[in-house]
């Protein structure tokens, strides 16, 4: 069954799904939608990010080309809406998606605050139409891996788990909107949920978190660290960070220290820390968290059935982790949760 996709926006993340898609089989992009005359035209050579080269040049031949998105959502050759807009605009164009008649995937985070995340699951409810978030992480391989081995329990209880995810400032966005926490939720929405949310997979709710965060000039939170409340006796802490200069590389790490052993994630990949002996990689799926995370989301479109990994209640249980931290670090207090 051949499933054909609609990607709204073509930013880093539009650019990323489009090249994913063709490595899917059975999935073809049949159109597109986006403001900039430059990108239709398919001179992608100003989208970049944090990681990758730039887009380069684009062949959108037999591709319907839209500069209004809700063009795109009248086109019959969709049967899935994949947006990839700024934040700000992911509740609203998902929504209206849904209405349309679309399946929908939406990019992380699910929305800009968490009482839009619940309008988008109520739309998706209403419509009788799948609704997925691209929580890229619950995918990586390495990050996979790491959840299984410690959800085995073979290992031994979690003792303690850091997570790292740094970056230079994200100054690549369009019109500059990861910059503005208005639009962006700035660090700790967009680029620190990666962790938080992964944490919430692996771990459960925690009980409580502490936050501390440095502030930038609009009052966005650049830099966040947060400690999540488990059992006593175990030690969970994630941090995100953006405000580093142009040329700092980006970087995502972790390290698991179990009962019996513990699990390293860095630019060698995933490593295994035995009690005795040399560390030894640890073998992972291959390819990248968006080849996964999109071929999976297809794969529930054909079977049709919900997302096992990512239902979208739990990311919105996501965003909601993200609104606790940050008026964490806003009031230097535990937030508790309920």
């Amino acid at each position: 069954m051949s499933l054909n996709i609609g990607i709204i926006g073509l930013g880093f993340m539009g650019k990323m799904h489009f090249n994913t898609y063709a490595k899917i089989k059975g999935a073809k992009v049949t159109a597109i939608a986006d403001v900039d005359v430059r990108k239709r035209s398919g001179d992608w050579s100003g989208i970049v990010g944090n990681i990758g080269a730039a887009g380069g040049r684009q062949n959108l031949r037999g591709i319907h080309v839209y500069e209004n998105a809700a063009d795109l959502l009248k086109d019959p050759a969709v049967d899935i809406v994949d947006i990839t807009l700024p934040t700000y605009l992911h509740a609203r164009w998902a929504i209206r998606a849904l209405k349309s008649g679309h399946h929908v995937i939406c990019e992380k985070p699910m929305a800009l605050k968490s009482a839009e995340a619940v309008a988008m699951i109520a739309a998706a409810r209403a419509a009788r139409r799948k609704l997925f978030i691209a929580q890229c992480i619950r995918f990586w391989p390495a990050y996979a891996k790491a959840r299984e081995l410690v959800r085995s329990k073979k290992l031994g209880k979690v003792v303690s788990a850091v997570f790292t995810r740094v970056s230079p400032r994200p100054t690549w966005s369009w019109q500059r909107f990861l910059e503005d926490p208005r639009k962006s939720g700035a660090c700790a929405l967009d680029l620190h949920i990666h962790d938080a949310d992964f944490v919430l997979y692996m771990l459960g709710q925690p009980r409580s978190v502490l936050s501390r965060a440095v502030k930038n000039k609009n009052g966005g939170l650049d830099h966040i660290t947060t400690f999540y409340n488990y059992a006593p006796g175990t030690l969970i802490q994630a941090e995100g960070a953006w405000e580093y200069n142009a040329g700092f590389p980006f970087s995502m790490t972790f390290r698991i220290a179990l009962e019996k052993a513990t699990l390293i994630f860095d630019a060698q990949g995933l490593q295994l820390c035995p009690a005795k002996g040399q560390a030894k990689p640890v073998a992972v799926a291959e390819g990248d968290g968006y080849f996964h995370e999109l071929k999976h989301f297809l794969d529930c479109i054909r079977r049709n059935c919900a997302s096992p990994v990512v239902p979208p209640e739990s990311a919105l249980r996501s965003v909601q982790l993200i609104e606790a931290e940050v008026k964490s670090a806003r009031s230097g207090k535990i937030v508790r949760f309920k």
